[in-house]
């Protein structure tokens, strides 16, 4: 308890520059670090079952893991696009398509055991970034089509296609959102060491396996990052250009 006084320091003093400095995000902080703070009490006590009951309860957990990250995304952009309905379908099929592709990598190559204490973590990473990068992705790309929509209808008078119209605003929107990831995959060992490898570090595990492990992990979140953002795009063109 005491050591999250001291941590809930961090929160206190992000809330008091917010209004100090009149950002407005003070409710928004004190939701979120309370929020995670429920989560994260609930999720260790959820861990103790599943651990113990096999791949059943892992897959069902993944599945509420991909329905939130949906809704989270969709709550924020689904007021900015035309279909909702459809853009929630295709959100939650870009990630439910991400999540299949990575646990097949997983379950043929055997880089990581097959085991639900491994693969619920390594699911929330794929889930929980790919998520942060549809957002990132979907919210430059509405902007951008709404900043320069002329160029937009001037593509499609020249005979261009709606998708060949869209691909620029595409290249665009998923170069911005994928900058993140590419700084953390860059600087990584170097800026900062990453959660996954300053457990294993602390638990005594060899640096040499840890900094494998982290390696591995580091690319599979860069690659479904992209991966996520490109099926998106192909499954909603049709109602991003509508917007």
């Amino acid at each position: 308890m005491v050591e999250l006084i001291y941590g809930f320091i961090f929160i206190l003093i992000a809330v008091f520059l917010s209004i100090k400095e009149d950002i407005g995000l003070e409710r928004e902080i004190l939701y979120a670090a309370f929020l995670a703070l429920v989560q994260l009490i609930m999720l260790g006590y959820v861990l103790l079952y599943v651990f113990n009951y096999g791949m059943l309860l892992t897959y069902v957990m993944i599945l509420i893991m991909i329905l939130t990250a949906t809704y989270i995304i969709y709550s924020k952009i689904g007021e900015k696009v035309g279909s909702k309905r459809n853009m929630f379908i295709y959100i939650l099929l870009t990630l439910i398509t991400v999540t299949l592709f990575t646990l097949v990598i997983l379950k043929l190559s055997s880089l990581i055991p097959y085991k639900p204490r491994y693969i619920i973590p390594l699911m929330g990473m794929v889930i929980g970034n790919s998520m942060n990068t549809l957002h990132l992705a979907l919210d430059k790309i509405v902007d951008h089509i709404r900043s320069n929509r002329e160029i937009l209808w001037g593509y499609l008078a020249l005979g261009a296609s709606e998708f060949q119209a869209l691909k620029p605003f595409m290249k665009v929107a998923i170069t911005s959102a994928l900058i993140p990831k590419m700084n953390m995959t860059k600087s990584v060992g170097i800026i900062f060491i990453p959660g996954t490898m300053t457990g294993m570090l602390l638990s005594g595990a060899d640096p040499l396996y840890a900094a494998k492990i982290q390696v591995i992990i580091m690319w599979m979140i860069l690659g479904t990052a992209l991966l996520a953002s490109l099926i998106l795009c192909y499954l909603s063109y049709r109602e991003l250009i509508r917007i």
